[in-house]
């Protein structure tokens, strides 16, 4: 390999360590999804249990089962820790950048516009912090791409013809096995697309796609028919319908339910390059019809096939678009890197202004965040520290500007969340209690010491469960179960929440403050009810039935 290529490898992956791994144990897993996964993993774990996923001590059937395989890889490498928890999708977002390095290569033939893509991606805000939270999405789309990859490199080297198809087909089934059917279809579906426009469907009719097609029947079938044969309606109920079906029709997270959602979580999650994302689009579509070339069509196919699968669901999730990432940040670096080299640095820079004056407005606006909240985060040193990150930053890129290094000073643009990442490490104490259960599940007793069945909310049920140890049980009067369901008591009368308060001696209680003062206001003639700690937004409470009752 060429030394220079080498050269670019090593740095892209010194990139990707500094801002996927590092500081990933410095705060404990979060609700409600961190802990969903890890409490699957670690459920598996304690019964010796290695295909089917369970959490509170019965099989779940939400997504398929390579995640959770990973997830007990890293806790039995390096203990039950947040590091260990998050150290394989660190792993793959880092796969993910390479092949992106390598993808660009081969698409744009050109390796400078290959490494900014690779930035591109890398320093992305949300790639990066999909690449430090635990979800199957990052694992998924990085299977996605190197599935595709594959095609493109056959496409382009028609004598690796049967490795590349195997390859296609091997990476496709691992994303089937890790969230379902979709990781095959978005793959085949990019590359039908692009072989009609192309006018080449000549290409699928060929033995090697017989052969590939038959390995990934082989490699993803099995689970999914072990899974059927030993729970039959059960798992097909709440997989293919509950899980894929049913979000298609029924939206879960209603807000997220609008024709924008995805458009703007292109152009957000691409920050600090959605005005280059934006603007590349544009161009694109002016050229259209007339000088778009191969790869980008292939990119815009990629594109178009991940929007239009998960656009028309009505369950919409940020994270769900994810595939497309990859694609976006080498149409963003291919609109960048061809303005500079057409000498049309004009817009580049301009389009580089306004995310340099959003860089310096944003550090002043976060001092003062800080200062009208310091009763909760104490200390406003971060924010100065922040604030100081990206006016230096922006600073520099100027000075760049100036030297007409525009290369340098848009590539400096990209590490601008390098500074809110680092300030991140530093509020993480404070804001823990907000977004993790490990603090509040502190000041209840340990399973060793005390037995018992914690009640708490919905949000907070897996974390509790997953921290404790123990039994939990959930209030939410008038309210239903999960939209999977969980196996726990969901208590959603007042009968209910008074019968099982009077079923333990003591109950420890993990809650939000409206349902304190809904225990204080319903309750307080039948039950003693002390308040331990109040940690973040939750009570830890302890109640007793009264003496009299």
């Amino acid at each position: 390999m060429n030394p220079y290529i080498l050269k670019r490898f090593f740095l892209l992956l010194l990139l990707c360590i500094s801002l996927y791994f590092v500081g990933n144990n410095l705060f404990h897993l979060t609700d409600p999804d961190e802990v969903f996964y890890s409490l699957t993993a670690k459920e598996m774990a304690l019964r010796n249990e290695s295909l089917t996923p369970y959490i509170f001590h019965q099989p779940q059937f939400e997504k398929p089962i390579l995640t959770y395989w990973f997830l007990k890889t890293g806790f039995s490498v390096f203990g039950d820790t947040p590091f260990a928890a998050r150290f394989f999708p660190a792993v793959f977002a880092s796969f993910g950048v390479l092949a992106v390095y390598i993808l660009g290569l081969l698409g744009f033939a050109n390796e400078r516009r290959a490494f900014l893509g690779a930035i591109v991606l890398g320093t992305s805000a949300f790639y990066i912090a999909m690449g430090k939270t635990v979800f199957t999405d990052m694992i998924f789309t990085v299977f996605i791409l190197y599935s595709l990859l594959s095609f493109y490199l056959v496409y382009c080297n028609p004598k690796v013809k049967l490795k590349g198809i195997l390859a296609f087909y091997l990476f496709a089934a691992l994303a089937v096995l890790t969230k379902g059917p979709l990781g095959l279809l978005i793959p085949e579906a990019t590359v039908v697309i692009f072989l009609l426009y192309r006018r080449d469907l000549a290409f699928l009719k060929s033995r090697e796609i017989g052969v590939g097609f038959l390995l990934s029947l082989m490699v993803a079938v099995p689970w999914y028919w072990y899974e059927i044969s030993k729970y039959g309606d059960a798992f097909i109920h709440e997989f293919f319908y509950n899980d894929h079906w049913r979000r298609l029709t029924t939206a879960e997270h209603k807000g997220n339910d609008h024709w924008f959602f995805y458009p703007v979580t292109m152009l957000a999650g691409l920050f600090p390059w959605s005005l280059f994302l934006g603007a590349a689009f544009v161009d694109l579509y002016k050229r259209l019809k007339f000088s778009i070339k191969p790869f980008e069509y292939f990119l815009l196919s990629w594109i178009v096939v991940v929007f239009f699968v998960f656009q028309f669901a009505h369950s919409k999730l940020a994270s769900y678009i994810l595939p497309m990432f990859p694609a976006l940040a080498l149409l963003a670096a291919n609109y960048i890197d061809e303005k500079i080299a057409q000498y049309q640095q004009g817009i580049i820079k301009k389009l580089s202004y306004v995310v340099i004056g959003f860089l310096v407005i944003l550090g002043i606006a976060v001092v003062a965040a800080f200062k009208a909240y310091k009763a909760y985060i104490p200390s406003i040193v971060p924010a100065y520290w922040l604030s100081a990150g990206l006016i230096a930053l922006s600073g520099i890129s100027l000075t760049l500007f100036f030297k007409d290094k525009i290369r340098q000073a848009v590539v400096l643009l990209g590490f601008s969340l390098v500074p809110i990442l680092l300030m991140a490490y530093m509020v993480m104490p404070y804001l823990e209690p907000h977004i993790s259960m490990y603090d509040a599940s502190c000041y209840v007793p340990s399973l060793a010491m005390h037995k018992t069945t914690i009640l708490t909310v919905k949000p907070y049920a897996r974390g509790v469960a997953y921290y404790t140890n123990q039994d939990v049980a959930v209030i939410d009067i008038n309210g239903q179960n999960y939209f999977s369901p969980h196996p726990i008591p969901i208590l959603n009368t007042q009968e209910k929440v008074e019968t099982f308060l009077k079923s333990q001696k003591q109950t420890y209680a993990i809650v939000k403050k409206s349902i304190y003062e809904y225990f204080q206001k319903t309750y307080a003639n039948q039950f003693k009810i002390d308040v331990l700690k109040i940690s973040g937004r939750n009570y830890i409470l302890k109640i007793e039935p009264l003496k009299s009752t």
